[in-house]
């Protein structure tokens, strides 16, 4: 078939699968992206929340980091086909704007062993003195459903840039519990990049609680990055420690 050949039948491969029925999916976990988009013409709102300051730094007399300020974000996840996806994210860290693209490639529930996605794009940094402005990104999300309550991720993850690093590179790995009633927990975990001279081991987890057309999600963990860049070069502006304990939300609302 030869290489070109093969390149065809991957694009129209891909391009069949986007096309293809209907769905409605958990497309995100904490920070992590899932395997899965979200359903053809529906609309999600996200809004994220990180307080700066940390449980310990805190204390009872600012309430455990809940009076400090926040880094906010907030996006839009667009289904345009069953296996298509489009989102646009900004958070104030950086005053940082994210567009990517997303598309499943294969479904456990389609017989596949394991679940497949890429997902590519851009971001923008609008903060002054800021050099350099923009950057790509690529990931691939893998996920295995182990039972009916417990699915893992494997997400590996490259950025052009990073506040420390050009052409960044790390592979994160995330677990989520499907609980009765609606109930969930997530975690993720982002081994420090040794490449970055801050780089720390970041972790995440979350509880998460999902209503009709709603998902409410506390957070806790030690980074408050959002961005993919961020997550990657595992080297936030100012630091934080493989022990800090941050709070923190992730609130989505569906529009059919």
């Amino acid at each position: 078939m030869g290489v070109l050949g093969g390149w065809r039948l991957a694009v129209v491969g891909g391009l069949w699968l986007a096309l293809a029925g209907d769905a409605v999916a958990e497309n995100r976990l904490v920070n992590f992206p899932t395997h899965l988009p979200m359903g053809r013409g529906m609309l999600q709102v996200v809004f994220t929340h990180r307080f700066t300051q940390s449980v310990a730094d805190g204390g009872g007399r600012e309430l455990f980091g809940l009076d400090s300020s926040a880094d906010v974000g907030i996006g839009l996840d667009l289904g345009l086909a069953r296996n298509l996806e489009v989102s646009l994210y900004r958070s104030s860290f950086f005053k940082q704007v994210e567009a990517a693209a997303k598309l499943t490639l294969a479904r456990q529930d389609g017989g596949s062993p394991v679940g497949l996605a890429v997902r590519v794009g851009s971001g923008y940094r609008a903060a002054r003195r800021v050099e350099e402005r923009w950057l790509g990104f690529a990931q691939v999300v893998v996920a295995r459903r182990l039972s009916e309550y417990v699915e893992v991720f494997v997400v590996p993850s490259f950025a052009s840039d990073t506040p420390s690093l050009r052409r960044a590179a790390n592979v994160g790995v995330a677990a989520a519990w499907h609980l009765p009633r609606d109930w969930g927990v997530q975690a993720e975990l982002t081994p420090a990049n040794h490449d970055a001279p801050g780089g720390t081991t970041a972790w995440a987890v979350g509880v998460v609680k999902g209503v009709p057309g709603h998902d409410f999600l506390i957070f806790f963990g030690n980074s408050r990055a959002t961005t993919v860049d961020l997550l990657t070069g595992t080297d936030l502006p100012g630091g934080y420690k493989t022990g800090d304990i941050r709070l923190g939300f992730n609130i989505t609302r569906r529009f059919p």
